[in-house]
Formats: structure tokens, C-alpha cells, sequence
């Protein structure tokens, strides 16, 4: 069964890039579960870097592991914040890295096969402005051995304002399309 974890990262839990997932995510059918996170409310650590002697997830972190483990799925939404992801999802990359060097983990034989997508919403219409997280995200995948399934990005500033956005809208309920 297909099962599809949502990373929320932004700073208002309604934001934008949450309001269009969720559009994308009535696409999926009655028959895909899904599984949503927010990062920026859970209280994950600070990331040190303790390669080449990687921990397991704890507390948070381990919640967020576990979700990733059943998903097929992984969906980062995500404001585009200074072009760049905002903190809580980096924060998590971040952990990612320690996760691969964690004993009996075993996270890229784990995240080997899943498909990785990107949801995002900014302020600045220019189209480059996502270029950067998403070329982060996809090598991500790519490195990973994880299938890259894409990336909707939506206009919107104010809340609610990607709700205008109807070129995105259009094409968010197929978005998850395989």
C-alpha cells in the first residue's frame, strides 16, 4: 500500500505551502495513506555531527524516523524562506547525515525506493527563485538511490494568498500522479 508522509516546515502551521499540499494530497484516493508532521512544531535537537559513529533518532527525531520508514512517500512542503528551505526542514537533512553512519540503522538501504517530492510556496514570482531546493532535494534522491517524483510551487505571501494561485491549483490534484 502506498502510504505518503508530508514534512511541514513552515512557520504558520496553515501556511501556504501547507494549504497546496493539502490540495495535492485530495488527489492521492481513499485508497493512499497519509501521514502529516510538523517539523516546526516538534522539538528537534541540533544537529552535531558526530561521523564517523552516527546515532539512532531519539525523542522527536525517532518519530519522524519512523514515519519516514513505513512511508513510500516523502513530501517536504516548504516556504521558500530567503531562497532556501526553512530551518526545521534543513535541521532535518541535517540528521540525515548522521543517520548514515548510525549502527544497525541501516537509513539509505531504507530510503532506497521511495519517492521524494518537493511542495512549495513563495513570494517572488520569478520560477528560478526554487531552483536551489530543488536541485538540493533531487541530488538528495539521487545519492540516496530514492526516485525523484517531482516538485509543485505555488505564489502566495499573505496567508491563504496561494489560494489565487490558479495556474498551481490546477495541476496540484494530479500532482501526486505516477
Amino acid at each position: 500500500m502506498r502510504q505518503v508522509l508530508f514534512l511541514c516546515s513552515s512557520a504558520r502551521p496553515q501556511g501556504n505551502a501547507r494549504l497546496l499540499a493539502e490540495r495535492a494530497a485530495a488527489g492521492l484516493g481513499q485508497d493512499v495513506g497519509q501521514d502529516w508532521i510538523d517539523l516546526a512544531a516538534l522539538p528537534l535537537p541540533a544537529f552535531h555531527d558526530c561521523r564517523p559513529h552516527g546515532h539512532p533518532p531519539e525523542g522527536a527525531l525517532a518519530t519522524v524516523w519512523q514515519a519516514m520508514a513505513l512511508s513510500t512517500d516523502i513530501v517536504f512542503v516548504a516556504p521558500v524562506y530567503w531562497y532556501a528551505l526553512p530551518a526545521p526542514a534543513k535541521l532535518l537533512l541535517d540528521h540525515w547525515s548522521g543517520w548514515l553512519d548510525a549502527p544497525g540503522m541501516g537509513f539509505a538501504d531504507r530510503m532506497r525506493g521511495k519517492r521524494l517530492w518537493l511542495i512549495t510556496a513563495r513570494a517572488d514570482p520569478d520560477p528560478t527563485v526554487v531552483a536551489p531546493i530543488e536541485a538540493m532535494l533531487h541530488r538528495a534522491a539521487t545519492w540516496l538511490n530514492m526516485a525523484w517524483g517531482g516538485a509543485l510551487h505555488g505564489i502566495g505571501d499573505a496567508a491563504g494568498d496561494v489560494l489565487t494561485d490558479a495556474d498551481t491549483l490546477s495541476r496540484a490534484p494530479g500532482f501526486f500522479t505516477l
